[in-house]
Protein backbone atom coordinates (compact mmCIF):
# COMPACT_ATOMS: atom_id res chain seq x y z
CA UNK A 1 0.00 0.00 0.00
CA UNK A 2 0.73 3.92 -0.83
CA UNK A 3 0.10 6.24 1.82
CA UNK A 4 0.95 10.34 1.08
CA UNK A 5 4.28 10.70 1.35
CA UNK A 6 5.59 7.12 1.63
CA UNK A 7 6.26 5.93 -1.81
CA UNK A 8 6.21 7.09 -5.46
CA UNK A 9 2.68 6.11 -6.35
CA UNK A 10 -0.33 7.61 -5.30
CA UNK A 11 -3.34 5.24 -2.89
CA UNK A 12 -5.28 3.00 -5.08
CA UNK A 13 -8.73 3.70 -4.04
CA UNK A 14 -11.95 0.75 -5.13
CA UNK A 15 -15.56 0.89 -4.71
CA UNK A 16 -17.67 -1.96 -3.67
CA UNK A 17 -21.23 -2.20 -4.73
CA UNK A 18 -23.36 -4.72 -3.24
CA UNK A 19 -26.91 -6.16 -4.17
CA UNK A 20 -29.97 -5.41 -2.91
CA UNK A 21 -33.03 -6.23 -5.77
CA UNK A 22 -34.08 -3.35 -7.34
CA UNK A 23 -34.58 -0.92 -4.93
CA UNK A 24 -30.92 -1.63 -4.68
CA UNK A 25 -29.81 -0.10 -7.40
CA UNK A 26 -32.39 2.92 -7.40
CA UNK A 27 -30.62 3.35 -3.91
CA UNK A 28 -27.22 2.73 -4.87
CA UNK A 29 -27.70 5.43 -8.40
CA UNK A 30 -29.07 7.84 -5.60
CA UNK A 31 -25.74 7.61 -3.25
CA UNK A 32 -23.41 7.72 -5.90
CA UNK A 33 -25.27 11.01 -7.46
CA UNK A 34 -25.41 12.23 -4.47
CA UNK A 35 -21.84 12.49 -3.26
CA UNK A 36 -21.19 13.31 -7.13
CA UNK A 37 -23.47 16.76 -6.35
CA UNK A 38 -20.55 17.52 -3.31
CA UNK A 39 -17.87 16.23 -6.07
CA UNK A 40 -16.83 13.37 -5.07
CA UNK A 41 -16.55 11.08 -8.15
CA UNK A 42 -16.54 7.03 -7.52
CA UNK A 43 -16.11 6.43 -10.84
CA UNK A 44 -12.46 7.44 -10.68
CA UNK A 45 -11.22 4.42 -8.90
CA UNK A 46 -8.79 1.34 -9.80
CA UNK A 47 -11.40 -0.90 -8.74
CA UNK A 48 -14.99 -1.07 -9.86
CA UNK A 49 -16.49 -4.46 -8.16
CA UNK A 50 -19.86 -4.51 -8.54
CA UNK A 51 -22.26 -8.20 -6.84
CA UNK A 52 -25.99 -8.71 -8.19
CA UNK A 53 -27.67 -4.87 -8.14
CA UNK A 54 -23.89 -3.39 -7.60
CA UNK A 55 -22.82 -4.82 -11.02
CA UNK A 56 -25.45 -2.38 -12.78
CA UNK A 57 -24.35 0.17 -10.87
CA UNK A 58 -20.48 -0.07 -11.12
CA UNK A 59 -20.89 -0.81 -14.95
CA UNK A 60 -22.41 2.80 -15.05
CA UNK A 61 -19.36 4.24 -13.26
CA UNK A 62 -17.45 2.57 -15.28
CA UNK A 63 -18.91 3.91 -18.63
CA UNK A 64 -18.83 7.43 -16.96
CA UNK A 65 -22.33 8.33 -17.93
CA UNK A 66 -24.98 10.78 -17.00
CA UNK A 67 -25.49 9.63 -13.70
CA UNK A 68 -28.54 12.67 -13.29
CA UNK A 69 -29.75 10.66 -16.56
CA UNK A 70 -29.42 7.87 -14.61
CA UNK A 71 -30.83 8.91 -11.37
CA UNK A 72 -34.11 10.34 -13.09
CA UNK A 73 -34.68 7.26 -15.00
CA UNK A 74 -35.23 5.30 -11.24
CA UNK A 75 -38.68 7.59 -11.58
CA UNK A 76 -39.64 6.41 -14.88
CA UNK A 77 -41.72 3.43 -15.82
CA UNK A 78 -39.93 0.87 -17.32
CA UNK A 79 -41.78 -2.04 -19.04
CA UNK A 80 -38.95 -4.58 -19.49
CA UNK A 81 -38.52 -4.54 -15.74
CA UNK A 82 -40.31 -7.19 -13.88
CA UNK A 83 -41.90 -6.83 -10.38
CA UNK A 84 -41.14 -9.95 -8.49
CA UNK A 85 -41.61 -11.31 -4.83
CA UNK A 86 -39.59 -14.21 -3.43
CA UNK A 87 -41.95 -17.11 -3.76
CA UNK A 88 -42.51 -19.52 -0.44
CA UNK A 89 -40.81 -22.42 -2.03
CA UNK A 90 -37.58 -20.51 -2.82
CA UNK A 91 -37.23 -19.03 0.98
CA UNK A 92 -37.37 -22.18 1.87
CA UNK A 93 -34.62 -23.58 -0.26
CA UNK A 94 -32.34 -20.59 0.71
CA UNK A 95 -33.03 -21.57 4.47
CA UNK A 96 -32.21 -25.36 3.63
CA UNK A 97 -29.21 -24.12 1.40
CA UNK A 98 -27.61 -22.03 4.83
CA UNK A 99 -28.56 -25.26 7.04
CA UNK A 100 -26.40 -27.76 4.60
CA UNK A 101 -23.70 -25.28 4.30
CA UNK A 102 -23.56 -24.66 7.94
CA UNK A 103 -21.24 -21.28 7.19
CA UNK A 104 -19.20 -23.10 4.33
CA UNK A 105 -20.06 -20.23 1.58
CA UNK A 106 -19.13 -22.76 -1.09
CA UNK A 107 -21.32 -25.46 0.18
CA UNK A 108 -24.39 -23.31 0.28
CA UNK A 109 -23.82 -21.60 -2.77
CA UNK A 110 -23.67 -25.14 -4.26
CA UNK A 111 -26.62 -25.74 -2.42
CA UNK A 112 -28.47 -22.80 -4.57
CA UNK A 113 -27.22 -23.71 -7.45
CA UNK A 114 -29.07 -26.91 -7.09
CA UNK A 115 -32.64 -25.52 -6.12
CA UNK A 116 -31.95 -22.64 -8.96
CA UNK A 117 -31.89 -25.51 -11.65
CA UNK A 118 -34.67 -27.15 -10.36
CA UNK A 119 -36.60 -23.81 -9.81
CA UNK A 120 -39.25 -22.72 -12.20
CA UNK A 121 -38.75 -18.86 -13.50
CA UNK A 122 -39.32 -15.92 -16.32
CA UNK A 123 -37.50 -16.82 -19.67
CA UNK A 124 -34.42 -16.58 -20.12
CA UNK A 125 -34.81 -13.91 -22.90
CA UNK A 126 -36.97 -12.21 -20.54
CA UNK A 127 -34.54 -11.73 -17.84
CA UNK A 128 -31.73 -10.59 -20.61
CA UNK A 129 -33.77 -7.81 -21.54
CA UNK A 130 -33.99 -6.54 -18.48
CA UNK A 131 -30.15 -6.78 -17.89
CA UNK A 132 -29.74 -5.21 -21.39
CA UNK A 133 -32.10 -2.17 -20.48
CA UNK A 134 -30.58 -1.63 -17.42
CA UNK A 135 -26.83 -1.22 -18.52
CA UNK A 136 -25.66 1.92 -20.14
CA UNK A 137 -23.50 0.05 -22.81
CA UNK A 138 -23.04 -3.73 -24.00
CA UNK A 139 -19.62 -3.65 -24.42
CA UNK A 140 -17.32 -4.03 -21.57
CA UNK A 141 -15.67 -0.50 -20.87
CA UNK A 142 -12.19 0.45 -20.37
CA UNK A 143 -12.47 0.94 -16.75
CA UNK A 144 -11.65 -1.53 -14.35
CA UNK A 145 -14.93 -2.98 -14.14
CA UNK A 146 -15.12 -6.48 -12.13
CA UNK A 147 -18.30 -8.30 -11.80
CA UNK A 148 -19.18 -11.39 -9.33
CA UNK A 149 -20.80 -14.39 -9.60
CA UNK A 150 -21.05 -17.64 -8.25
CA UNK A 151 -20.50 -20.99 -9.79
CA UNK A 152 -23.81 -22.82 -9.42
CA UNK A 153 -22.00 -26.84 -9.16
CA UNK A 154 -19.13 -26.07 -7.43
CA UNK A 155 -19.61 -22.91 -5.35
CA UNK A 156 -16.63 -21.22 -6.26
CA UNK A 157 -16.81 -17.25 -6.25
CA UNK A 158 -15.76 -15.89 -9.79
CA UNK A 159 -15.07 -12.28 -10.95
CA UNK A 160 -16.04 -11.58 -14.84
CA UNK A 161 -14.20 -8.75 -16.37
CA UNK A 162 -13.18 -7.53 -20.12
CA UNK A 163 -10.77 -10.41 -20.22
CA UNK A 164 -13.17 -12.88 -19.02
CA UNK A 165 -14.46 -13.48 -22.66
CA UNK A 166 -17.62 -13.45 -21.36
CA UNK A 167 -20.12 -10.21 -22.86
CA UNK A 168 -21.11 -7.69 -20.54
CA UNK A 169 -24.37 -8.12 -20.58
CA UNK A 170 -23.76 -12.46 -19.70
CA UNK A 171 -21.93 -11.45 -17.38
CA UNK A 172 -24.67 -8.75 -15.17
CA UNK A 173 -27.37 -11.26 -15.79
CA UNK A 174 -25.24 -14.18 -13.86
CA UNK A 175 -24.25 -11.82 -11.20
CA UNK A 176 -27.80 -10.81 -10.51
CA UNK A 177 -29.11 -14.71 -10.86
CA UNK A 178 -31.20 -14.78 -7.66
CA UNK A 179 -31.61 -18.52 -7.09
CA UNK A 180 -35.23 -19.01 -7.08
CA UNK A 181 -36.31 -15.86 -8.90
CA UNK A 182 -34.54 -15.37 -11.77
CA UNK A 183 -33.07 -18.24 -14.38
CA UNK A 184 -29.16 -19.60 -14.03
CA UNK A 185 -26.76 -18.60 -16.96
CA UNK A 186 -24.52 -20.36 -19.09
CA UNK A 187 -21.39 -19.02 -20.30
CA UNK A 188 -17.63 -20.45 -20.44
CA UNK A 189 -19.10 -24.07 -19.89
CA UNK A 190 -20.19 -23.42 -16.49
CA UNK A 191 -23.84 -22.64 -15.16
CA UNK A 192 -23.74 -19.04 -12.79
CA UNK A 193 -26.00 -17.54 -10.05
CA UNK A 194 -26.45 -14.40 -8.09
CA UNK A 195 -22.71 -13.50 -6.56
CA UNK A 196 -24.59 -11.95 -3.84
CA UNK A 197 -25.98 -15.21 -2.98
CA UNK A 198 -23.76 -15.54 -0.20
CA UNK A 199 -21.71 -12.55 0.57
CA UNK A 200 -24.43 -9.52 -0.40
CA UNK A 201 -21.51 -7.23 -1.11
CA UNK A 202 -18.23 -9.11 -1.23
CA UNK A 203 -16.58 -6.08 0.24
CA UNK A 204 -13.46 -8.54 1.25
CA UNK A 205 -12.18 -8.74 -2.48
CA UNK A 206 -10.90 -5.07 -1.53
CA UNK A 207 -8.25 -6.11 0.04
CA UNK A 208 -5.01 -4.69 -1.04
CA UNK A 209 -6.35 -1.38 -2.30
CA UNK A 210 -4.92 1.98 0.04
CA UNK A 211 -8.96 3.43 -0.08
CA UNK A 212 -12.28 1.58 -0.28
CA UNK A 213 -15.64 3.09 -0.83
CA UNK A 214 -18.63 0.02 0.19
CA UNK A 215 -21.82 0.99 -0.66
CA UNK A 216 -24.23 -1.93 0.61
CA UNK A 217 -27.91 -2.10 0.65
CA UNK A 218 -27.83 -5.52 2.48
CA UNK A 219 -24.78 -4.73 4.73
CA UNK A 220 -25.48 -7.92 7.07
CA UNK A 221 -24.02 -11.39 6.62
CA UNK A 222 -25.76 -14.50 6.47
CA UNK A 223 -26.48 -17.22 8.49
CA UNK A 224 -23.02 -17.59 10.18
CA UNK A 225 -21.13 -15.95 6.71
CA UNK A 226 -19.39 -12.60 7.07
CA UNK A 227 -21.26 -9.32 5.41
CA UNK A 228 -19.92 -5.97 4.73
CA UNK A 229 -20.13 -4.76 8.21
CA UNK A 230 -17.19 -7.63 9.12
CA UNK A 231 -15.18 -7.67 5.81
CA UNK A 232 -14.87 -3.15 6.13
CA UNK A 233 -13.74 -4.31 10.29
CA UNK A 234 -11.26 -6.82 9.08
CA UNK A 235 -10.57 -4.43 6.28
CA UNK A 236 -10.09 -1.62 8.09
CA UNK A 237 -6.43 -3.48 9.57
CA UNK A 238 -4.78 -2.06 6.43
CA UNK A 239 -7.19 0.57 4.33
CA UNK A 240 -8.69 3.46 5.15
CA UNK A 241 -12.73 2.39 4.37
CA UNK A 242 -15.82 3.83 4.43
CA UNK A 243 -19.07 1.72 4.61
CA UNK A 244 -22.81 3.60 3.66
CA UNK A 245 -25.92 1.47 4.33
CA UNK A 246 -29.29 2.10 4.02
CA UNK A 247 -30.25 4.55 6.80
CA UNK A 248 -33.64 4.90 8.20
CA UNK A 249 -35.58 6.80 5.77
CA UNK A 250 -34.48 4.43 3.30
CA UNK A 251 -35.60 1.39 4.67
CA UNK A 252 -38.36 3.16 4.95
CA UNK A 253 -38.75 4.22 1.52
CA UNK A 254 -37.39 0.62 -0.02
CA UNK A 255 -39.99 -1.56 2.01
CA UNK A 256 -40.39 -4.74 2.67
CA UNK A 257 -39.69 -6.23 -1.02
CA UNK A 258 -36.47 -5.03 -2.74
CA UNK A 259 -37.97 -6.73 -5.66
CA UNK A 260 -40.76 -4.09 -6.56
CA UNK A 261 -40.03 -1.83 -9.07
CA UNK A 262 -42.45 0.73 -8.10
CA UNK A 263 -40.12 1.70 -4.76
CA UNK A 264 -37.54 3.29 -7.39
CA UNK A 265 -38.02 6.18 -7.03
CA UNK A 266 -38.31 6.66 -3.75
CA UNK A 267 -35.19 4.01 -3.19
CA UNK A 268 -33.73 6.48 -5.32
CA UNK A 269 -34.54 9.76 -3.69
CA UNK A 270 -33.73 8.51 -0.27
CA UNK A 271 -29.96 7.48 -1.67
CA UNK A 272 -29.37 10.91 -3.24
CA UNK A 273 -29.87 12.56 0.10
CA UNK A 274 -27.99 9.80 2.19
CA UNK A 275 -24.90 10.55 -0.73
CA UNK A 276 -25.33 14.11 -0.01
CA UNK A 277 -24.85 13.83 3.85
CA UNK A 278 -22.51 11.03 3.61
CA UNK A 279 -20.09 13.18 1.13
CA UNK A 280 -17.64 14.16 4.01
CA UNK A 281 -17.28 11.08 5.76
CA UNK A 282 -16.57 9.54 2.01
CA UNK A 283 -14.74 12.41 0.44
CA UNK A 284 -11.84 11.80 3.54
CA UNK A 285 -11.09 8.35 2.35
CA UNK A 286 -11.65 9.11 -1.37
CA UNK A 287 -9.49 12.17 -2.10
CA UNK A 288 -5.83 11.93 -2.31
CA UNK A 289 -4.79 15.40 -3.85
Amino acid sequence: MNELGTGPSRPTRAVVLGGGGVTGIAWEVGVVTGLLDEGVDLGAGDALIGTSAGAFVAAHLAARTDLEKTYLAQFATDAREISATMSRESILGFQEAFQLGAGDPRRVAAALGRMALAAETVSTQARLDVVAGRLPVHDWPAAPLMITALDAETGELHIFDRTSGVPLVTAAAASGAVPGLWPVVHARGRTWIDGGSCSPANASLAGGYDRVVVIAPAPAGMAGMPGAVEDVDALRARSRVVLLSPDEHTREAIGDNVFDTSRRGPAAEAGRAQGRSAAAAVRAVWDIE
